[in-house]
């Protein structure tokens, strides 16, 4: 996979429209494959696209923000830094970047219009960007120390992981104004970096680090020079400047047009599926409760005494074997009737290894001596197909088949 990245001049797109454009290709190892400055219609094509946004348009500042929805508070952001802005907010875009130590959040800030700008020129060229990187947080910061990058007349500076500054000016002998100030801020709030590692720019002379470490007051040294199509610095900590408004739209967003009629009719087909089906459970749901109701009241108009009706189809059953036992009519439940039924489903080979017979309590059960499990499940499927009710309950030293009753 490889990303193109595009370092856009802050002259771009208006003043300098055909500008060439400074880019280089990135690897998936974060090896650069090439560089070149070319206008937006010819730049290369790649898996990604990203963009390096310069120092002088980008202000990195905190705010201690207010509890609540990630949507409210990036419209409400502009607000948060107001004394902090040379522009009114509504001119201004800030995307917030992470929590810091003291529990103040990291801001970047951009002129909106340039923004937008910029992208409708890359999007009309098919470009379409997933993250802008201020061009101040792209040097990797050393472990005691702060970094700068100076071309000879101005510059960055990285004072942190979310935090820096442009610099102006500045010569051989004397480092940018801008400099000095944030060097002697951070004297005075205790913060005062160990080191400051100089990275020069193509072209830069290299100034008296000496110098500039006397006049500042920290260690000056020189580090590997400034070389971004090169040796492409890892966007690493930095504070992507494409959320809100400006957030690149996702695959879902992008169909969703086409999507969106299908999606609003198997909407309404699966609301009518789940309506109907709640109502049809409804209905059987009422239907059961008046066939319970008419079965109750059909079992207290035949057996007025009960007092409690439980299961108004078993009680009715019960209470009828018992009026029948006191009448003295058999019953399909009575002895007589249960061995009559089995006798006619068993075999010659069966009734010879039948061995006990045994009822009570409206069971009757079968002792059989029978070769094996198989024979006994043989026996069982015959009893069943005479509508008998049986299971068995051993199967050694004696098959025993329980038969409760017929088959519903």
């Amino acid at each position: 996979m490889s990303l193109l990245r595009i370092h856009l001049p802050p002259s771009w797109p208006e003043a300098e429209a055909d500008a060439a454009l400074p880019w280089c290709r990135i690897g998936a190892r974060g090896e650069a494959l090439d560089a070149g400055a070319a206008a937006v219609a010819a730049l290369p094509r790649a898996d990604a696209c990203e963009l390096v946004i310069p120092a002088e348009l980008v202000l990195l500042t905190r705010a201690r923000l207010p509890r609540g929805s990630k949507q409210k508070l990036l419209q409400l952001l502009p607000f948060a830094i107001e004394d902090k802005l040379g522009a009114e907010p509504d001119a201004v875009h800030v995307a917030g970047g992470p929590t810091l130590g003291d529990g103040q959040t990291a801001l970047a800030a951009i002129d909106k219009h340039w923004l937008a700008r910029a992208l409708a020129r890359l999007v009309e060229a098919g470009l379409r960007p997933r993250s802008a990187w201020p061009e101040t947080l792209l040097p990797p910061l050393p472990a005691d120390g702060w970094t700068a990058v100076w071309s000879g007349r101005g510059g960055f500076l990285r004072s942190g992981a979310a935090a820096g500054m442009s610099l102006e000016g500045g010569s051989g002998t004397e480092p940018p104004v801008a400099l000095a100030l944030s060097v002697a801020e951070a004297r005075t709030a205790g913060t005062l970096p160990g080191r400051l590692v100089l990275r020069l720019a193509e072209h830069a002379a290299p100034p008296d680090v000496e110098v500039w470490g006397r006049a500042l007051g920290i260690a000056v040294e020189l580090g590997e020079p400034w070389a971004p199509f090169e040796t492409p610095e890892v966007a690493s900590g930095g504070i992507d400047l494409l959320q809100g408004a400006f957030a690149p739209a996702s695959p879902a967003r992008k169909w969703w047009p086409a999507l969106r009629l299908p999606a609003i009719l198997a909407g309404l087909l699966l609301a009518l599926h789940v309506g109907g089906t709640a109502a049809e459970w409804m209905l059987l749901k009422r239907e059961k409760q008046a066939l319970q109701a008419t079965m109750e009241q059909r079992f207290r108009e035949a057996f007025p005494d009960a007092r409690v009706v439980v299961d108004a189809p078993l009680q009715m059953q019960r209470n009828l074997a018992e009026l029948r036992g006191a009448a003295g009519q058999a019953t399909p439940l009575d002895f007589v009737p249960l061995l009559s039924k089995a006798a006619a489903a068993l075999d010659a080979d069966a009734r010879g290894r039948l061995r006990t017979v045994e009822y009570a309590n409206g069971r009757l059960s079968l002792g059989l001596d029978l070769a094996d499990r198989a024979a006994a499940d043989a026996l069982l499927s015959r009893l069943s197909a005479a509508g008998l009710a049986c299971e068995l309950e051993e199967t050694a030293p004696l098959a025993r088949i329980v038969i409760t009753g017929s088959a519903a």
